[in-house]
């Protein structure tokens, strides 16, 4: 059997130590994949890597975290490749939706099965993002979020970080129109989601998923920190609607003004300002997934 060609590439700065890569990298190229393996420096790097191997292979392997996968999806979907996800990152948000499991032989073993799914993309300013955007205290969330922390709370790490978000966040004013209905909310925070989890597992809605082809925003009021801690349990299991304090909609257009101009990061990296031009992306990236990913559904 011919082997096909797959661009591997590793993030060195991802959670977990390199050698338990080892073990998945056997399974993949005692499979049907001949590798071509790199590691990247920063985003940008990877982006330039796909770019580069275009026509060469037809698959992409990633081992990282959801900021890895996320800084990719915009030049996978633009050269119409194929991801395999090795989950290296502290959240692993994509991977928990589509059902990839952390262990990364298991998650080699899905994709040297080659059961092939195809799934949205979000857009904000231009940029793709696969997960969540976030505007307000979800951007001082991951701006508190250290190394020693992730290291010490792995997946329960953005929860502790909210503790010291929470203290300096301003409320503010935002002007929305979803799909051409407008609204104005006060809000401390506002997330614009395209999968179920973000986070760490936390979502907005348990019928969410990568390709309902929709987009999720939802907005917290400002209110006391135990009423917003009450909420991130709550996410745990999608049960958001009709909790105080939190306004939710759905749509394919999402618009955002804000009072005074606030950073936008998307899957744990800055990506732009407001104001925000949210789009969604339908049936844009083919995703490696488990062969009874529907069923588990």
């Amino acid at each position: 059997m011919t082997k096909r060609n797959a661009l591997f590439i590793s993030n060195k700065k991802s959670g977990k130590a390199v050698n338990e890569l080892n073990g998945a990298v056997k399974i993949l190229k005692d499979s049907n994949f001949n590798l071509i393996e790199q590691e990247s420096e920063s985003p940008s790097h990877t982006s330039d890597l796909i770019r580069q191997n275009r026509g060469i292979v037809d698959t992409v392997i990633l081992a990282g975290g959801d900021g890895t996968m996320s800084s990719a999806a915009g030049a996978l979907s633009e050269c119409g490749l194929a991801l395999g996800i090795l989950p290296m990152g502290t959240a692993n948000d994509l991977a928990r939706t589509l059902k990839i499991p952390e262990s990364l032989e298991s998650a080699a073993t899905i994709i040297a099965n080659g059961r092939l799914h195809v799934i949205d993309l979000g857009k904000v300013n231009d940029r793709c993002f696969i997960n969540a955007a976030h505007i307000g205290l979800g951007v001082k969330v991951n701006n508190t979020l250290t190394k020693d922390i992730k290291a010490r709370w792995g997946r329960f790490s953005y929860a502790r970080s909210l503790i010291d978000a929470f203290k300096s966040m301003r409320p503010y004013r935002a002007d929305v129109v979803c799909d051409g209905e407008g609204f104005s909310v006060r809000s401390i925070h506002i997330t614009v989601a395209n999968g179920r989890f973000y986070g760490g597992g936390m979502a907005l809605s348990t019928e969410a998923s990568f390709d309902d082809h929709k987009l999720r925003i939802f907005s917290l009021e400002p209110q006391s920190f135990w009423n917003l801690l009450s909420h991130s349990v709550v996410m745990l299991g999608g049960q958001l609607k009709g909790r105080e304090g939190v306004w939710l909609r759905s749509g394919e257009f999402i618009r955002i003004h804000t009072s005074r101009t606030l950073d936008i990061w998307a899957d744990g990296e800055f990506v732009s300002q407001t104001p925000a031009y949210f789009d969604l992306q339908p049936n844009s990236l083919r995703v490696y997934v488990p062969g009874d990913y529907f069923t588990q559904e």
